[in-house]
């Protein structure tokens, strides 16, 4: 009974570790973007053949669901600034979407056509679509990384950085979108796409790869014995398995967990 209280009097330290653990990974925790912008991001997928995880990752970067008005004047779902609205709900595919111009008048005000969550998510699949094809005209990989930057600065903007001809405006452009004065633009690419991926790991409900537990390490199962002694002289001998098993297994106990688990990794 002895092996059996100091297994006990461990555990309270070990949860008090793990509870430390999950308050900090959980401190902002997402839960969803309500059920109206929930369906329409999946309209926006299947209209457009284009990633679900992809447009989740970059609504619930742009942080629009929730009517933030950005430095750039952008604004809702997809936070589209006038002249890329304007210029999507002149086009067809716009006009069929039910886009229609934002104007002096209407222009932040609550008849400006961006506050539509509908129209305005079925709008980010529709930019994310020409992005795509353009992306092959240009030589620019599709990944879900260049889609968003391409929504945060602009095509012709993230086609420049990465030919490292980014203008003055561009730069103005990136600064408004979050570049540390200390940047370049390849330290403030990576950083947004950085930025970009742990947001679409949270609004996918996915751990992000700093949380996930490292297998990196090599292990070695050593296998456990239980000795008996009859007297001082005798030598230690190891027990049958099926032995090893009932005075083991007699001697913990199993408490189920409550919450969420998380990997604690071992020191060495």
């Amino acid at each position: 009974m002895a092996g059996s209280h100091i297994l006990m009097t461990k555990f309270p330290i070990f949860f008090i570790a793990v509870g430390m653990v999950s308050n900090s990974i959980l401190a902002k925790e997402f839960t969803g973007f309500g059920y109206d912008v929930d369906s329409y991001i999946q309209t926006a997928a299947k209209r457009y053949q284009i990633s679900e995880a992809m447009l989740r990752g970059l609504v619930k970067m742009e942080d629009g669901w929730l009517k933030k008005l950005s430095p750039t004047g952008a604004t809702g779902v997809g936070q589209f600034t006038v002249s890329t609205w304007n210029w999507l709900a002149g086009m067809e595919e716009g006009r069929a979407l039910g886009m229609t111009r934002i104007t002096m008048e209407n222009q932040g005000t609550l008849a400006d056509p961006r506050r539509n969550k509908r129209i305005n998510t079925l709008a980010i699949g529709a930019l994310a679509r020409w992005h795509i094809m353009r992306f092959k005209e240009l030589g620019i990989r599709v990944t879900d990384e260049n889609l968003y930057m391409a929504h945060n600065i602009g095509l012709e903007g993230l086609h420049r950085a990465l030919l490292g001809k980014s203008t003055k405006e561009d730069i103005r452009n990136m600064r408004l979108n979050g570049m540390k004065g200390w940047m370049t633009v390849s330290d403030f690419l990576s950083y947004q796409k950085e930025r970009y991926n742990t947001h679409k790991f949270e609004a996918n409900f996915m751990q992000t790869a700093q949380k996930l537990p490292s297998s990196t390490k090599k292990m070695k199962w050593v296998e456990p014995i239980t000795t008996t002694q009859t007297n001082p002289k005798t030598k230690l001998q190891s027990l049958p398995e099926t032995a090893m098993i009932t005075n083991i297994s007699s001697q913990i106990k199993w408490i189920e967990p409550t919450g969420i688990m998380v990997w604690v990794e071992p020191k060495n």
